[in-house]
């Protein structure tokens, strides 16, 4: 990366601006999702997995040494805005600002992807180049094969890169409406796609449901948990947390309802508050992540009134978790959940009237 000076000074000297070429809006547009289903467009997907991802290289308010060479104030941190509800308004002010660096420089950026200038060779260590660790995979026509988006040293990848930033360098912002019904203020609005399904047992609901958008340092983790309730650390800690155990808010102790209560998930207010379609004290969760799909949620209410049994085999609920597993549409395949039918993800977002 420390040609990029070199190169920049020297094409702004000379008056360069390398034709970036026709834009194909529609292929501008094909969305790429992570192992989470968090989606991007796949060039601006490109640019956070090249281009730091936030943490180095070109993210703002790093180390000038994590810049590798980066002239500072040249930031392209392009990662979605929001997964929630919320407006998140400095994270869409950050994506804004780097959007319109992007397009501000976008000739100039090109020619060095096109030169094989960016990003630069070299592996994790001293004298190389941090790993953003974002990946991203391109979803096939029938929205459920998935396949890798490969990097920018490949023709296809920069071809996309190229296309993506000749129409303008457009971003997903979020995934879900901003409670406040405003639009989007700097890019699209494309819901996230779960690519697999949950177990009816407590710790595949732990590690893939609940914990992912409710056990972070902001929320109910070890530290200072919300509401006094610590879902991080092992299932069954989590489980002691939760089953038989009345919430210590001060939105919700009043209703005198227990965390989980077994065989009756309408009388539990964990599922009350996870669940979009119910009524509840204080605000529903999560407060940041995508809510709960209805395969989620099934599996949710499934395990609870199945008994809210903490092992990993579903113990004295066993029975019960086999005989709902169709109705939660998972399966078990050589002892891993699978869905008996995937969802398809989105292969391309609809260009704005």
């Amino acid at each position: 990366m420390t040609r990029w000076p070199a190169v920049l000074a020297l094409a702004l000297a000379l008056g360069c601006a390398p034709s970036l070429g026709d834009c194909d809006n529609q292929a501008a547009l094909e969305i790429v999702y992570d192992p989470a289903g968090s989606p991007a467009f796949a060039g601006q997907a490109l640019m956070v997995t090249g281009c730091g991802g936030g943490a180095f290289c070109h993210a703002e308010g790093v180390p000038l040494m994590d810049r590798f060479g980066a002239p500072v104030d040249l930031d392209f941190d392009l990662r979605i805005a929001s997964s929630s509800t919320f407006a998140e308004l400095p994270a869409v002010d950050r994506l804004a600002r780097h959007q319109q660096a992007i397009v501000r420089e976008r000739h100039l950026v090109w020619e060095q992807i096109e030169r094989g200038f960016m990003p630069p060779p070299g592996s994790v260590g001293p004298g190389g180049y941090a790993d953003s660790g974002a990946s991203y995979e391109r979803v096939d026509v029938d929205g459920v094969t998935f396949r890798p988006l490969p990097g920018l040293d490949d023709p296809d990848a920069r071809e996309l890169a190229r296309n993506w930033l000749a129409c303008g360098a457009p971003v997903i912002e979020r995934t879900q409406p901003r409670e406040d019904r405003l639009p989007s203020d700097v890019g699209f609005e494309i819901s996230a796609c779960e690519r697999d399904c949950v177990d009816l047992t407590w710790p595949a609901l732990l590690e893939r449901a609940i914990a992912p958008g409710c056990a972070t340092a902001s929320c109910h983790d070890d530290d200072a948990p919300a509401a006094a309730l610590d879902l991080s650390g092992e299932s069954a800690a989590a489980h002691a947390r939760l089953v038989g155990v009345t919430s210590a808010s001060d939105a919700c102790g009043a209703t005198m309802l227990d965390m989980v209560t077994p065989m009756d998930a309408d009388a539990s207010l964990l599922f009350a508050k996870v669940n979009p379609g119910a009524t509840t004290c204080g605000m529903p969760m999560p407060l940041s992540g995508n809510p709960l799909s209805e395969q989620r949620l099934c599996a949710l209410r499934a395990w609870i009134e199945c008994g809210a049994c903490p092992e990993a085999d579903g113990g004295a609920c066993r029975a019960c978790i086999e005989g709902r597993r169709a109705e939660c549409g998972v399966q078990l395949v050589d002892g891993a959940a699978e869905c008996i039918e995937q969802a398809p993800c989105e292969g391309f977002a609809q260009l704005p009237m």
